[in-house]
């Protein structure tokens, strides 16, 4: 039995050995542990019961509603205890709690409707209006996409006003695919250097052809087009403004259809093969507002020559007759500007046959002429050629290889008023110049980079 003097003594060694650590901990100012509960913490606004589950501890995500300080914002726990708060700025006290959308209470959701629900279909709210709005931000590729999603999307994507410009050039399309763009109004279309592959011409091509009269700018330059897929385009659109055949072959038959446009104003067929006078009387009777039109490398004859100078439109300002040699003469070129004598762009290049008469009649009739090309017209004297600078609002003349280099020097510093030699080729109605081609005539055609 141990007395009590012992126990004492044993509790004073004790209490000296522990006096070194007491001092050590002396400024450590210890606060008693509190065991915090969910409703301490805010969780009682998240459900009606008030629930303090353990397992539901995942589901709390501190947001802090004030961004005075991110820097230790990003350093501070999740649930900051009593003795952290003092360590950050009153301002980051107020803590919004939200829980993670995939484990929602239902009854939750409908209690608070401010809180998201995963499995809530978002666009099923919006109207119809709002979700074009959506659509008018895709490329056409995401927009056949969407069309396969729903009824209500496909009908949505049928809106006109997502189908207005449209740009297929250098690809491949079919008959079928051309005929659904047609029937959704198709305002501006290039099918530039196009493969176009038949595979029937019904449903859209056969059905109601509303759509395709909201064609107005077409370009069918250098594609695969064949005389029958004309046909059938140009036989339901009647309505064009602008039309680009370059390096496409037609015949009578598809002469006419195009020349039933009545708004056309501005047509290129330069290098276009099978175009005879039938085919050009037709386009002329039939087009009677054409501005602008080129003809140039078309292979026309002298009768089909000569029936243009007499039967030309006088609307038309901008003409490109380059390519005819020796089909066209002095004679041609007198009855050409009394047709038409407010042209303001004319192109008679590689005309062989032409004379200074033709000089001393453009002169005398076309007094608001602007542009004038006589490349390699190797029969217009040097002189002629100077007389074109006492033309009153003449600007640029083009005379490529006619004159040697000493020559052309001399005749620009001559004709110092005018500009010789600077477009090597004419834009006179054709839809795209340049290296950009992503325009026809001055419109876009592309809604967004692809």
């Amino acid at each position: 039995m141990v007395n009590s003097g012992t126990k004492r003594s044993r509790h004073f060694r004790s209490e000296k050995e522990n006096i070194p650590q007491r001092k050590k901990r002396a400024n450590v100012k210890i606060r008693p542990k509190k065991e915090y509960t969910f409703a301490d913490l805010g969780c009682d606004l998240l459900s009606e019961s008030g629930s303090s589950d353990s397992e539901n501890l995942d589901l709390i995500t501190p947001s802090v509603t004030s961004t005075a300080n991110e820097s230790l914002l990003l350093q501070a726990p999740r649930i900051l205890q009593n003795s952290q708060k003092d360590n950050t700025p009153s301002a980051i006290h107020t803590v919004a709690l939200t829980p993670k959308p995939e484990k929602c209470d239902e009854n939750i959701c409908k209690s608070h409707p401010e809180i998201p629900r995963d499995d809530a279909d978002y666009v099923s709210h919006l109207s119809d209006e709002m979700i074009l709005r959506i659509f008018h931000w895709l490329p056409k590729f995401s927009l056949a996409k969407c069309a396969r999603v729903c009824r209500r999307w496909n009908r949505v994507v049928g809106d006109k006003s997502l189908w207005k410009r449209i740009d297929l050039a250098n690809k491949r399309v079919n008959t079928s695919c051309l005929g659904l763009l047609l029937h959704r109004g198709v305002n501006v279309l290039r099918l530039t250097k196009t493969e176009i592959t038949e595979d029937g011409f019904d449903r859209y091509w056969k059905g109601d052809k509303s759509g395709f009269q909201s064609l107005q700018y077409l370009d069918l330059s250098l594609s695969s087009a064949s005389t029958v897929m004309m046909g059938h385009l140009f036989s339901s659109c009647q309505n064009l403004r602008k039309l680009s055949l370059e390096l496409c072959t037609i015949d009578d038959d598809v002469a006419h259809l195009f020349g039933q446009n009545k708004n056309l104003q501005v047509l290129n067929l330069s290098m276009c093969e099978g175009l005879t006078t039938t085919g050009l009387a037709a386009i002329l009777s039939g087009c009677r507002r054409l501005t602008s039109l080129n003809l140039a490398w078309t292979g026309l004859k002298r009768q089909s020559v000569a029936y243009l100078s007499l039967c030309l439109p006088p609307s038309v300002r901008k003409l490109n007759l380059s390519g005819c040699r020796e089909h066209i003469t002095d004679e041609e070129v007198l009855q050409l500007v009394r047709t038409c004598p407010d042209l303001t762009e004319l192109d008679l290049s590689d005309s062989t046959v032409i004379t200074g008469l033709s000089i001393s009649y453009i002169m005398s009739h076309l007094t608001n002429l602007q542009y004038l090309a006589l490349s390699r017209c190797y029969r217009l004297p040097c002189n002629s050629i100077r007389e074109l600078s006492y033309h009153p609002r003449l600007s640029e003349v083009e005379v490529f290889g006619m004159f040697r280099d000493g020559t052309m020097e001399h005749l620009k510093h001559e004709m110092g008023n005018l500009e010789l030699n600077r477009y090597p080729f004419s834009n006179i109605a054709r839809p795209t110049t340049g290296i950009r081609m992503t325009s026809l005539w001055g419109l876009r055609v592309r809604d967004n980079a692809v």
